[in-house]
């Protein structure tokens, strides 16, 4: 499976962590929230498996690495390993322990190769894309595998450069939406990935920075959800047309904003919080149907 599909796996196990988190914490869990959870990693997986196997050839992945677009794309796997980590934690610590860990050095490594091409000039305006925040912010969901693993230094450490990189790439991105050309139509659903930085940054603060205190979770949710508000047209426009593989950027940060609010209806005791919760994270349930019918069809005819 190409490349081009990675944001499925990040937003498959992402779905799965929502499914886990949001019922429990909204107090009407069941055994059909947990199988629920369990069949979309398994989806998640099958297509790890078959993007891994694809990017085994050493001319495929050269080709990704050398292409401006995609090389940013194999940050979804390491993202997508840290939220796997995550999802067994609770069954496999050791394993989700090595898992974090492995995710995270690759992912570094990945971050610091990126920065260099890009410390070299020479990127036009549009080559900008809202993507460029999933290796820059990735590390963010660091402690969502971390901590589960009580690995609270690595926590700290992702949390760290993912929340600084953000406030450095975010006007960059900012600028190019702004200032440059229209995206093409296939990519425009990208920019729904603004959304992510901010909502599992108040996630992950949740679970590293709970005892000073919920102030910039909350900010950062607050800020997660005006983004939603402000992309709604494009939800809109992206889901009146034919499905393209970038459409799988709705997935994960949807679900990390359905968490977040979860998370915060609890702190705060606000059931209007935890309504939009359940109501984001059965919308991205019906989109993940809709994106996996489309990416079928697309699979079918190659």
């Amino acid at each position: 499976m190409s490349i081009r599909f990675a944001p499925a796996v990040m937003s498959l196990f992402g779905l799965s962590l929502a499914w886990r988190t949001v019922p429990d914490l909204a107090g009407w869990s069941g055994p059909w929230d947990g199988l629920m959870s369990i069949g979309v990693v398994l989806i998640g997986l099958i297509i790890l498996g078959s993007m891994t196997v694809h990017l085994a050839s050493r001319g495929v992945l050269m080709q990704v690495l050398n292409d401006p677009q995609l090389k940013v794309l194999p940050a979804c796997l390491t993202v997508s390993l840290m939220l796997l980590s995550a999802l067994l934690a609770p069954h496999m610590p050791e394993l989700a322990r090595i898992l974090i860990w492995t995710a995270s050095i690759a992912h570094f490594v990945l971050l610091i190769w990126l920065i260099n091409g890009w410390f070299r000039g020479g990127n036009s305006l549009e080559a900008v894309s809202p993507v460029w925040f999933i290796p820059v912010v990735g590390n963010v969901v660091i402690p969502v595998g971390a901590m589960a693993t009580n690995e609270v230094m690595l926590a700290w450490f992702g949390f760290s450069v993912g929340i600084s990189l953000w406030l450095m790439l975010s006007p960059v991105v900012f600028l190019r939406l702004v200032h440059g050309k229209p995206m093409a139509t296939e990519q425009e659903a990208s920019q729904i990935i603004l959304i992510a930085p901010p909502a599992i940054g108040s996630v992950s603060w949740s679970l590293i920075g709970a005892e000073m205190g919920p102030l910039p979770g909350i900010i950062l949710m607050s800020v997660a959800f005006f983004l939603l508000l402000a992309l709604l047209p494009l939800i809109w426009r992206i889901f009146s047309r034919s499905f393209v593989p970038p459409n799988w950027a709705f997935g994960f940060p949807l679900a990390a904003l359905s968490t977040c609010l979860a998370i915060h209806g609890v702190l705060l005791d606000r059931e209007i919080l935890m309504i939009a919760s359940v109501s984001i994270l059965l919308f991205v349930t019906v989109i993940v149907g809709w994106l996996l019918l489309g990416s079928a069809r697309i699979l079918v005819k190659t």
